[in-house]
């Protein structure tokens, strides 16, 4: 749980942290998260105070700054004439990063540890809207800030350890980290990992093959084979969190994932007032009914996850290598319990609803002219998927547990619509819709 800072502790101790601290009274909140397109990054509110910053360059510091609530955010800042303003690409923050050199390096409470040394120049933005900003450097490594900052357990460093140990293939190069330490505790502020040229994440690549069905450009053999290479991914990656950490889930703990699933059904419904929440109004006797059937089976197998993961996670280059990003969890989901003993078919459920999710995209597209090639298209995928995953792991998937997440899945992308992309509602509703059908 982050603490609210008692006390100020500057890198710096020199007459400009008045001038910035002067600037940041000035200074609009939200502007200094990352810019988002019809949505919200995180909810900051004034007036804001520097705990601590890094010194990147001239007038360009990475500052950990504490909103009027006491939440903690780090933010890449830039002082131009007196005014505050969030580092944009071309100030040099990320390619300061980028640049430091091989080892680890103690700056006061900043911790950077370098892999891998990278010289290059020149920054631009990685042109996605994302919930947190990256920025592409030299077109060898992409940099990633985290403006919610979370205690390093809790982020994506024990799962990216785990899968370097064990020689996961389907993933960038790591080059660095940066953390920063209070009081005993460690935060995850900004990661570097190499770039992949010319690749496209999930939303591109799948709904292109979605397309290329409906168009009749591919056959549905050619237009599903992705499902291997999924399937494939996320066994791989379970098979190496495993050996990291494995476990049973007991009784209370599966109780407390109905329980979790409940609450987030009753935000949706609680943020879907009017029009907005219909069919999720409609379907909430018949989920309910699901969730009060419980989970028959114990011992479910827990371990690190992915956490947030779907296609738009999983990058595809020109010659069909896929490589899988952004272990940083779900950006609506906290998770309370212990973030190395998860349920492995979290991350099942969310990749397989994610499909889904890619032909309502299509579907939508082209005025719902093609929902049965869709459908068959859905069907393919996710049984590829799930027949890999099931052979690579040597395990059946629990059906119960299984449609449990993935209802849970499309109540959190409703209540994510609601409160940052009001865009992207009517996907969760017509997953759900043909979910609760199908089931």
């Amino acid at each position: 749980m982050l603490r609210e800072p008692t006390e100020k502790v500057l890198t710096h101790t020199d007459m400009s942290d008045v001038e910035w601290e002067s600037a940041l009274t000035t200074a609009n909140p939200s502007d200094l998260l990352p810019r988002r397109t019809g949505a919200i990054s995180f909810p900051i509110q004034g007036p804001l105070a520097i705990v601590d910053s890094l010194a990147l360059g001239e007038q360009v510091r990475l500052c950990i700054v504490s909103d009027a609530t006491g939440k903690l955010f780090a933010l890449p800042l830039i002082l131009k004439s007196g005014v505050l303003q969030r580092a944009q690409p071309g100030d040099g923050a990320a390619l300061a990063l980028a640049n430091f050199p091989i080892g680890v390096a103690q700056i006061g409470n900043f911790t950077l540890t370098v892999r891998e040394k990278i010289q290059t120049q020149g920054e631009r933005s990685m042109g996605v809207d994302q919930t947190e900003e990256s920025v592409i450097v030299g077109e060898v490594a992409v940099v990633k800030y985290f403006s919610k900052i979370r205690e390093v357990s809790r982020t994506s460093l024990p799962k990216i350890d785990a899968l370097i140990s064990d020689g996961f293939t389907f993933m960038p190069a790591s080059f660095m980290t940066l953390e920063w330490s209070q009081s005993g505790s460690r935060y995850l502020l900004a990661e570097v990992a190499a770039f992949i040229p010319d690749a496209l994440d999930g939303w591109t690549w799948a709904i292109d093959d979605a397309e290329s069905l409906v168009d009749g450009r591919l056959d549905l053999a050619s237009a599903t084979a992705c499902g291997d290479v999924l399937g494939e991914i996320i066994s791989a990656m379970h098979a190496s969190f495993l050996t990291r950490s494995s476990s049973h889930s007991q009784r209370a703990e599966e109780f407390s994932w109905v329980e979790s699933a409940r609450k987030d059904l009753a935000l949706a419904m609680e943020l879907g007032v009017g029009p907005d929440g219909e069919i999720f109004r409609a379907l909430a006797p018949r989920i309910s009914q699901v969730f009060d059937q419980g989970l028959q089976r114990s011992g479910h197998k827990l371990s690190l996850t992915h956490g947030d993961l779907h296609v738009g996670q999983v990058l595809r280059t020109p010659r069909l290598d896929y490589f899988v990003i952004d272990f940083d969890g779900n950006p609506i989901a906290e998770v309370t319990s212990d973030p190395n003993q998860q349920p492995l078919l979290q991350d099942l459920a969310s990749l397989l609803q994610s499909i889904d999710h890619v032909a309502q995209v299509v579907d939508k597209r082209r005025n719902f002219t093609c929902t049965v090639e869709l459908k068959e298209w859905i069907h393919c995928v996710q049984e590829k998927i799930r027949k890999v995953y099931e052979k690579r792991l040597g395990l059946a998937v629990d059906e119960e547990l299984l449609r449990l997440f993935q209802i849970q899945q499309e109540c959190r992308e409703f209540i994510y619509a609601q409160k940052h992309l009001p865009v992207w509602r009517y996907v969760p509703e017509a997953a759900l819709a043909s979910l609760m059908k199908d089931n």
